[in-house]
């Protein structure tokens, strides 16, 4: 078996438990200073703090199945450089969306022990919406472990190098594609559930605000899924030298213009739910105004996967 096969077989559970072991100890620390803030509250910031880092162990998982698919499938000729190009394309699907995810989703948890530390009163509700924004949160790490999957049960079919290239570029959509949405997503749903902990009668307003920012949020990361699919189901034509650069083209610009997005989008959906906890009366207008802009804001992943499927239709 090949040395660089190997350690690309790794990286899907190192990236990954990187990610979730930065996540638990960010849980950890704010869970130690919430006990302390308010001592009458532990046993509600114990609960927080275990149920989110349940959650945020799910990439660490998803990563070591993947690792240890890859390395013990005996149909995979791990001495080639097509295997090893296509295995990068793994690690970058998982591990990428692995690593964000370990973090971003931790950082929601540990604002909410935070909030439960102001408001022990509102322990069920506070879970609640940790448990949404988490699960939301891991959303752009399944798309990678899909993507994964899928590479995977193509490594034994590759015979030229574009269908090679055709992997590692429908890895490096999804890898790059979650970066942005995943930062978006922690920065929002850190907001929300601090917002909830300042104004305990904002809950009901900000929850409902919340399933529409996020799934705004998430959008860049769904296209670059897509354009990860369209790569993988794409016909190579053997007539073709330069398909497998159109595919890597078309990953790279999909990938890089969900970034900016993403973040932004998420720092928007942030700045009103923090407003809305100071400010409750204003939410009808903070809320239209923050959808307007998060809009605005998408449109640029727009046009990415636009010229990302221009490019595959050549």
């Amino acid at each position: 078996m090949d040395a660089l096969y190997i350690i690309l077989s790794t990286l899907p559970a190192v990236l990954s438990g990187i990610g979730t072991s930065i996540g638990q100890g960010i849980i950890n620390k704010n869970a130690m200073e919430s006990l302390n803030r308010q001592p009458s509250a532990s046993s509600s910031i114990s609960k927080i703090s275990i149920i989110g880092m349940a959650i945020v162990e799910t990439a660490a998982i998803m990563g070591m199945v993947i690792s240890i698919l890859l390395i013990n499938d005996p149909k995979i000729n791990a001495d080639t450089f097509f295997s090893n190009l296509a295995a990068a394309g793994i690690a970058l699907a998982l591990g990428i969306s692995g690593l964000c995810a370990g973090i971003a989703a931790a950082l929601p948890a540990a604002k909410t022990c935070q909030s439960i530390a102001h408001q022990p009163f509102m322990y069920t509700k506070l879970l609640n919406m940790m448990l949404i924004v988490q699960t939301l949160i891991m959303t752009p790490n399944m798309f990678g472990m899909i993507i994964a999957l899928l590479i995977k049960n193509k490594i034994t079919a590759i015979e030229i190098l574009p269908e090679a290239m055709q992997l590692f570029a429908s890895g490096l959509s999804i890898g790059i594609g979650c970066i942005g949405p995943s930062i978006g997503l922690s920065i929002f749903a850190s907001s929300a559930c601090s917002a909830v902990g300042i104004n305990k009668k904002s809950f009901n307003k900000i929850m409902t605000f919340t399933f529409v920012c996020e799934a705004i949020i998430e959008t860049p990361a769904i296209f670059a899924l897509l354009i990860s699919l369209i790569i993988l189901t794409t016909t190579i034509k053997p007539e073709s030298a330069i398909q497998g650069w159109q595919f890597i083209a078309a990953a790279l610009c999909m990938g890089l213009s969900t970034i900016a997005p993403g973040i932004n989008a998420g720092k928007t959906g942030a700045a009103a739910c923090k407003q809305m906890g100071l400010n409750l009366e204003q939410y009808p207008s903070l809320s239209k105004l923050a959808l307007l802009a998060l809009a605005m804001i998408d449109s640029f992943a727009i046009y990415g996967l636009l010229v990302s499927i221009v490019l595959l239709l050549l």
